[in-house]
C-alpha cells in the first residue's frame, strides 16, 4: 500500500501511484503510462474507471493477496471497471482479469487490446488493431473507416499510410488522434490527415467534399478519382 486501508481510505492512492507505477503488486504500471500521457486523462483515475472500493463494495479490494489468512488465496489484479463513456457500439467495455486484455472499448474500436503488461501497440503502424476496415468487416465502430471508398480491395491492400499521414495523425494541431478519447465522437474530419510525406498523395492534392462521394485526390497510383 502507498499510504492507508483502502477500507478507510477510499481512493485509488491508498494502494496505488497515480498512476501505477511499479512493478510489483497492487502497484503495477502495466501501460499506465501511455494512458495517462493522454489529454484528459492525466492523473484522473476516474477517467477510465468508475470501480473504488468501499466499505459496502470491496470486489476489487479483495485482491490484495498480501493479506494474512484466507484472503491470501487471492490473486492479482483485481477487477477494473471501464467507465461506460468508452463502450463501443459491439457491447460494453470490459477487462478480462486473466487474460490482462479489455474488450469493446470504443477507443480500440471494440477489438481486443494487447495484454495490459506485456503488450505493445505502435500506432503509426498497426492502425487496424483500433480501427476496423471495410464495410463487410462486422459491427460497425465509432472510429472505423466505413465511408467512401475504404473497402475497395486496393485501398486495403495498400494500408491506411498509404493516404493517412502519421505525421499529421500525432500532431494535436491537426490530426488530434489521441485528443478528446472520452466521447466516442470523432473530433475532427480523418481528411486533414491526408497526403504528404509517406504517402501517396501529394501534399495539397486531396479536396474533401460535405458528403461521400463529393471529395477527390490526385494520389502517384492512379489519376483524379472522387472519394
Amino acid at each position: 500500500m502507498t499510504a492507508k486501508s483502502p477500507l478507510t481510505n477510499t481512493n485509488c492512492t491508498s494502494c496505488h501511484a497515480r498512476p501505477p507505477s511499479g512493478t510489483s503488486f497492487p502497484n503495477v504500471a502495466g501501460r499506465h503510462g501511455e494512458h495517462n500521457a493522454l489529454s484528459g486523462v492525466t492523473g484522473v483515475c476516474a477517467t477510465c474507471h468508475t470501480i473504488a472500493p468501499s466499505a459496502t463494495d470491496n470486489t476489487h479490494y479483495n485482491h490484495a493477496n498480501a493479506r494474512p489468512g484466507k484472503n491470501a488465496l487471492r490473486v492479482s489484479p483485481g477487477e477494473a471497471v471501464v467507465h461506460a463513456a468508452y463502450d463501443a457500439r459491439s457491447g460494453a467495455a470490459s477487462f478480462n482479469a486473466t487474460a490482462l486484455t479489455c474488450s469493446n472499448v470504443s477507443c480500440h474500436g471494440g477489438q481486443t487490446t494487447p495484454n495490459w503488461q506485456t503488450g505493445t501497440l505502435d500506432v503509426n503502424t498497426q492502425c487496424t488493431n483500433c480501427h476496423v476496415r471495410g464495410t463487410s468487416a462486422g459491427t460497425p465502430q465509432y472510429n472505423s473507416p466505413y465511408s467512401g471508398e475504404h473497402d475497395r480491395s486496393n485501398h486495403v491492400s495498400a494500408g491506411c499510410t498509404a493516404c493517412h499521414n502519421t505525421t499529421k495523425l500525432a500532431d494535436p494541431a491537426v490530426g488530434k488522434h489521441f485528443l478528446n478519447l472520452g466521447t466516442p465522437a470523432l473530433e475532427t474530419r480523418a481528411s486533414v490527415t491526408i497526403g504528404g510525406t509517406g504517402t501517396q498523395i501529394p501534399e495539397g492534392s486531396y479536396t474533401p467534399g460535405a458528403t461521400v462521394g463529393t471529395g477527390s485526390c490526385d494520389p502517384s497510383c492512379h489519376g483524379r478519382e472522387n472519394w
